[in-house]
């Protein structure tokens, strides 16, 4: 038994380190492409050859080359990093979710959904894996405005809790929401590892979104919590630990 263990123990080290290098990999081969769409996106938001036809174009590439910076950047952290293992830093969370609403609003106007930031003026600075928040929001964010109609509103909200010793996160949408057995169905330890979606405006989805949230929020130390209601919308809320200390759920 105990060499059938350790036969596992070294197995499942082997397949991370597999999983590691294909990243690593995957990583390499984007990082090219990615590196030439950088100085494009650069090239139009410097208006090197003149100027662009009215300033939402130059906000967007703008965005863009952020965007693709920060894709850059991912792809050096996978190439020179353990992949596993986030880089805690105390970041300005509320700098954090005003750039991804930034990033998304051109998504939004174009599917005639209103992107929305409510941020508390109290809402501190927290020791957080600034890449695992990102992602986390990035996901829920997308997921609302793929499935909220024209019309409706996704709106991203933080505030902090002293009592509790958590930073609240909610993204909140006016979309489709889900029946209670849905709901239940998506909250069950192991969905959303697959399975393709498709949003009310045509956009495709792996289905793979949520699980993805799922272990950020678990990586920075924070709980997931979603209410949703059928043709009301849903609500994701992330509690982030203020301190040290374990976030404590709310009500």
């Amino acid at each position: 038994m105990m060499e059938t263990g350790l036969s596992t123990a070294e197995s499942r080290r082997r397949l991370s380190r597999e999983a590691a290098n294909q990243l690593r990999e995957i990583a390499h081969e984007l990082r090219n492409p990615l590196n030439a769409l950088t100085a494009i996106a650069e090239i139009f938001r410097d208006q090197r050859f003149g100027p662009l036809p009215g300033d939402k174009y130059a906000e967007y590439a703008e965005l863009a080359h952020g965007a693709t910076l920060r894709m850059v950047q991912l792809c050096d952290r996978l190439l020179l990093e353990d992949p596993t293992a986030p880089s805690v830093a105390t970041a300005p969370v509320g700098k954090v979710l005003a750039d991804i609403v930034d990033l998304f609003g051109p998504m939004a106007a174009e599917r005639g959904v209103t992107l929305d930031l409510d941020l508390s003026e109290a809402l501190p600075a927290l020791p957080v894996a600034v890449e695992a928040l990102t992602s986390a929001v990035n996901n829920l964010v997308v997921n609302a405005i793929k499935f909220t109609p024209r019309g409706g509103r996704v709106t991203v909200a933080a505030r902090a809790e002293p009592m509790e010793n958590v930073a609240v996160l909610v993204i909140s949408d006016t979309g489709v929401g889900m029946y209670p057995e849905e709901l239940a169905r998506t909250m069950a330890p192991g969905w959303g590892r697959g399975g393709s979606t498709v949003g009310v405006h045509g956009d495709p989805g792996s289905g793979m979104g949520l699980s993805v949230v799922r272990k950020q929020v678990e990586l920075l130390g924070g709980t997931l919590e979603l209410r949703s209601e059928k043709n009301v919308g849903t609500c994701a809320i992330i509690r982030l630990p203020l301190t040290g200390g374990p976030a404590i759920a709310g009500r």
